[in-house]
């Protein structure tokens, strides 16, 4: 082929390539509960697949303008490249600083004309904080990579009627999406947990510890399989064995997840978290997913996270933190110790302007702040006061004020039996429970171990 160009005569050769459907369109690593990255190998069909699955159904087409708003190391940025490209939409390439800027990012919406927009919650979280009218151009928001709490999503519904709300569940080794969910503003006032059933061409199964399909309703591990599911782990033949495997109930191959699920008799699923974030507190087993729902229905709370605490691993604390719109951290926690079972309840609450985001737009727990316990510390001192105030921030691992109540501080009936044992270890007469439960406060304690009580 010859291509004569401002009276330059180019030669041109026609480019053979001998790739297929089924060879690799790229790899991204997720993280492993080893700590080693696992690289997933998804082929070009997945990709396509993904795309020709959804393009209908939300109407993609050459008037729309996607944001490139995710790095490419996430899967989502995937399907923000190939679903706008492939149906012939405008990419905007979201500058890291301004993802960064809810503010900025807001701005880049209304100048950018934006129709659809692809966020994770907790940075959803921070944009919908700023946003009024500047969003009106936007008809599509598609959320994934973690859990949706729906009732965060009220103002924006009632804000801008015409959106249409998605979320979509998806794992990297299924090709970034597996199902999706239409929002509506019943599901976001009941609190849906529902995210829809199977893409055209996926398929779902939950199945119990040993692998057997379990009836609707009930919960068990996601099993995904159909056009999305990847190719193998690059190098990791042990780990594509144990979580790839041959499909139950058809031909080709499922990947069992590690996420728990139920799925409903209309065929949609519930994800209900992931199946190891399930923690053991003072023998309790709970889901942080549950306690930062409960801080989600404080009309005061946008945005909530929860994490566990092991710097004492005999005493394991759980702390929250909050964005909030009013109010303070000390009464989204007492509301919330009035919903939840004791040992449930954060032992702090701290409030920050935004939750700190990975690249990925997800929680990023290592940037979270020292918990604020709410109080400001006083020196230890001398005498049963000092001794008391060592022990009590030793204990709770906060800091400790004199007339701060030991329950507001993440006080339980654990803590109270190792601050007595820690009283009588330095010769102070122990105050009982029944005592503390009345006096919960160092100034009060100090008065009772004074005269021996």
């Amino acid at each position: 082929m010859r291509v004569v160009t401002s009276d330059v005569l180019i030669s041109a050769t026609r480019v053979v390539t001998a790739a297929s459907p089924d060879d690799p369109a790229y790899v991204i690593y997720t993280s492993g509960s080893s700590g080693r990255p696992k690289g997933v190998v998804v082929p070009h069909r997945n990709v396509i697949s993904l795309v020709d699955a959804t393009r209908d159904e939300y109407r993609f087409g050459g008037d729309d303008v996607w944001t490139l708003f995710h790095s490419s190391a996430f899967d989502f940025s995937v399907w923000e490249i190939w679903g706008c490209l492939l149906t012939g939409g405008r990419l905007v390439v979201v500058p890291y600083f301004v993802s960064r800027e809810p503010e900025d990012f807001r701005d880049l919406l209304a100048a950018e004309k934006v129709t659809v927009l692809s966020q994770t919650p907790s940075a959803f979280a921070q944009l919908l904080a700023v946003t009024g009218e500047e969003a009106r151009s936007v008809r599509l928001v598609v959320f994934g990579g973690e859990p949706l709490d729906t009732r965060m999503l009220l103002p924006w519904l009632d804000r801008y009627q015409d959106c249409r709300l998605v979320n979509m569940f998806g794992i990297t080794e299924t090709t970034v999406h597996v199902t999706a969910q239409t929002i509506t503003r019943a599901d976001a006032l009941a609190a849906s947990r529902s995210v829809g059933p199977a893409l055209p061409g996926w398929h779902l199964y939950v199945v119990d510890a040993h692998g057997r399909l379990v009836p609707p309703g009930v919960a068990g591990e996601i099993v995904v399989g159909g056009a999305g599911v990847a190719s193998h782990y690059l190098g990791r033949e042990d780990l594509t064995a144990q979580r790839f495997r041959p499909d139950p109930c058809g031909e080709g191959i499922v990947y069992h997840s590690g996420d728990l699920g139920r799925l409903r008799p209309d065929g949609a699923l519930e994800h209900l978290g992931r199946i190891d974030s399930q923690v053991k507190i003072r023998g309790f087993r709970i889901e942080l997913d549950e306690i930062r729902a409960v801080l989600l229905e404080d009309p005061n709370v946008r945005a909530a996270a929860v994490v566990v605490r092991r710097d004492d691993p005999a005493n394991p604390r759980l702390d929250a933190y909050v964005v909030l719109a009013s109010g303070d951290s000390g009464g989204v926690r007492r509301r919330a110790a009035n919903v939840l079972p004791e040992h449930m309840v954060p032992a702090t609450v701290t409030s920050l302007d935004v939750l700190p985001l990975t690249t990925n737009g997800k929680l990023d727990e290592k940037r979270l702040p020292p918990p604020d316990a709410g109080v400001t510390s006083v020196p230890a001192g001398d005498g049963i006061t000092g001794q008391l105030v060592r022990i009590w921030t030793d204990v709770l691992g906060v800091p400790v004020g004199l007339d701060d109540d030991f329950f507001d501080l993440g006080g339980n009936s654990l803590a109270a039996v190792r601050i007595g044992a820690a009283m009588r270890a330095e010769g102070l007469a122990s105050v009982r429970l029944r005592e503390l439960y009345r006096h919960p406060t160092i100034r009060a304690v100090a008065a009772l171990a004074a005269h021996g009580a």
